[in-house]
């Protein structure tokens, strides 16, 4: 008789592990395992610790904070005003360009100086002048023809006795067209011989002969005498009210 163990079917022997397809994510992760073990192990533990997700978010939203408070003092900084000190050869336009890229602007300039410019065409080298962001006031209506600090500047000389090309040089320093500036120096020449102290014999002064009916118009100062020629004349256009002009005694003179 045959042992029986001789007819049993030979016994499987079950190992222990796993019994399901791994999943995509499972072998990428045994793969990064095998290849670099601290790496993978990292990765899971970053991805997987809800603390380094809070402390990741935390970070991000400091950087846009910063990003967006550095936005706020750029645009703070840009709308502050600035300070500018007169050069030789300056005009309120050429600032205006300078600053804002177009000469239309000056007003802005203009408007936040009235203290120190009273007049938009007298802007002295070395004085410092304070440069809006942007508009502050109503703009100016006044229609400068803004002479050259450097021209003002030098015009501060100009006094006693003044030949033909001082008299043109004062007369454009005080707003006078330049194209009028070469008569406006013969009608000065012919009424006062250059002199700043000439006086006439109802009262007229300086180079120009201002009578004393214009009021404060008439004065011996150079500067205030030569605005008062420009204004009486209208910037040169009316010469009327000059005897030497009618009669053309000025003609010649310079």
């Amino acid at each position: 008789m045959d042992s029986p163990s001789k007819h049993r079917r030979p016994r499987k022997i079950r190992r222990t592990g796993r019994h399901t397809t791994p999943s995509q994510v499972e072998k990428v992760t045994e793969a990064a395992g095998k290849a670099a073990p601290a790496m993978a192990i990292a990765g899971v533990l970053v991805a997987s610790s809800p603390a380094h997700a809070a402390t990741t978010a935390s970070a991000t939203a400091t950087v846009n904070t910063q990003v967006h408070t550095d936005a706020l003092v750029r645009h703070h900084h840009q709308a502050q005003s600035s300070t500018y000190t007169v050069r030789p050869g300056d005009t309120l336009s050429e600032i205006a360009q300078q600053f804002y890229g177009t000469t239309a602007d000056w007003t802005w300039i203009y408007n936040d100086n009235r203290s120190a410019i009273q007049n938009p065409n007298d802007i002295y080298v070395g004085e410092t002048l304070t440069i809006p962001s942007g508009p502050t006031t109503t703009a100016a209506t006044y229609t400068p023809k803004h002479v050259k600090a450097s021209v003002l500047t030098s015009a501060a000389s100009l006094s006693g006795t003044l030949g033909c090309s001082q008299l043109e040089e004062l007369w454009e320093a005080a707003g006078g067209s330049q194209g009028e500036a070469f008569t406006a120096a013969e009608i000065a020449m012919a009424e006062s011989g250059g002199n700043q102290y000439a006086t006439g014999t109802v009262g007229e002064r300086g180079y120009w002969q201002i009578n004393p009916d214009h009021g404060s118009l008439s004065t011996y100062d150079p500067m205030g005498n030569a605005k008062s020629a420009v204004i009486i004349s209208a910037d040169g256009t009316d010469w009327t009210p000059w005897t030497t002009y009618t009669s053309g005694l000025y003609i010649g003179r310079c």
